[in-house]
C-alpha cells in the first residue's frame, strides 16, 4: 500500500501572491485556478479551494458550458489576453454574474 498521500487537495494553504488575495473573487497563481477563503495581502497565508462551483462576476454574453479565464477576478471569454485558464462556466451570465467549476 502507498504510504506517500498527502491529502486529497480540495484545500490547500499557502501565502497569497504579490498583489495578495480577496476572498471570493477567482484567482489564478502561477498555473493553479483557486478561490480564496481569506483576504490578505502578500506572504500572508490563505487557505484556497482548487475545486467546486463558485457564482463570480462574469462577463456579458458567456453562456453555460463555455471554457472561461479569468482577468482582473472576472470571467472572460478562453483566449482574452492577459487573462489565465479557470475553469468551465456552469450558467449562462445574468446581470454580470454566473457559475463557474473550477478545473484544474
Amino acid at each position: 500500500m502507498a504510504k506517500n498521500y498527502v491529502q486529497a487537495g480540495g484545500s490547500i494553504t499557502g501565502p497569497a501572491p504579490t498583489g495578495g488575495s480577496v476572498a471570493g473573487v477567482p484567482q489564478v497563481i502561477g498555473s493553479l485556478a483557486v478561490m480564496p477563503l481569506q483576504s490578505g495581502a502578500k506572504g500572508t497565508l490563505i487557505t484556497y479551494r482548487t475545486c467546486g462551483v463558485w457564482r463570480v462576476p462574469s462577463s456579458a454574453g458567456l453562456k453555460s458550458g463555455a471554457k472561461v479565464s479569468v482577468l482582473n477576478g472576472s470571467l472572460v471569454a478562453d483566449g482574452t489576453p492577459d487573462a489565465l485558464p479557470y475553469g468551465k462556466q456552469l450558467t449562462d451570465t445574468v446581470d454580470g454574474y454566473a457559475d463557474v467549476l473550477i478545473v484544474q
